[in-house]
């Protein structure tokens, strides 16, 4: 199922990003710019000891209800997460909740949001298509939650650039 995005990828235009977004982290950790989770195992958008990527939501509601695709009860993720608000500006974002990138990249919202993170073959295309975007210099990607309430937001720290930003507000 592997498609070759860069070719495609070049013909699309990114998108600037300002707006208020929400990470969670477990409690024992304490800086939520963290990626190092991401040194443990891979994800549908970034692959373990190839590139990173900071994950983030357009709502705190979005966030609880990404937690709670791992954790059912409400109570057990006050205890175990941290919800941080953080203020992003970024330039070059990749928009997957646009229908005309959809459709330049040939591919649906169901192929990007289905599959198991932890069955590699069953993310393949977004594993795919976010090492493109990546090595292409995109700064991140916007894309649907796969819980249906929202957007996520996934960053890729090293391509940050200089006049981009991201606080975490206190």
């Amino acid at each position: 199922m592997d498609k070759d995005f860069k070719k495609k990828l070049q013909n699309i235009n990114p998108r600037g990003l300002r707006c208020t977004c929400y990470r969670a982290i477990a409690k024992q950790y304490d800086d939520p710019l963290s990626t190092k989770g991401n040194e443990k195992v891979s994800g549908r958008w970034h692959i373990k000891s190839e590139f990173n990527a900071l994950y983030l939501c357009d709502s705190k509601k979005v966030c609880i209800e990404e937690l709670k695709r791992k954790v059912e009860d409400e109570i057990i993720i006050e205890n175990i997460f941290n919800i941080f608000e953080l203020e992003i500006n970024f330039s070059l974002i990749l928009d997957l909740t646009s229908e005309e990138n959809l459709k330049m990249l040939e591919i649906t919202e169901d192929e990007l949001l289905t599959g198991s993170i932890y069955r590699s073959d069953e993310i393949r295309l977004p594993n795919s298509l976010a090492r493109t975007s990546y090595e292409l210099g995109f700064e991140g990607i916007l894309v649907k939650s796969a819980t249906m309430t929202g957007n996520n937001i996934v960053l890729f720290p090293k391509n940050k650039l200089k006049k981009s930003s991201i606080k975490v507000n206190i």
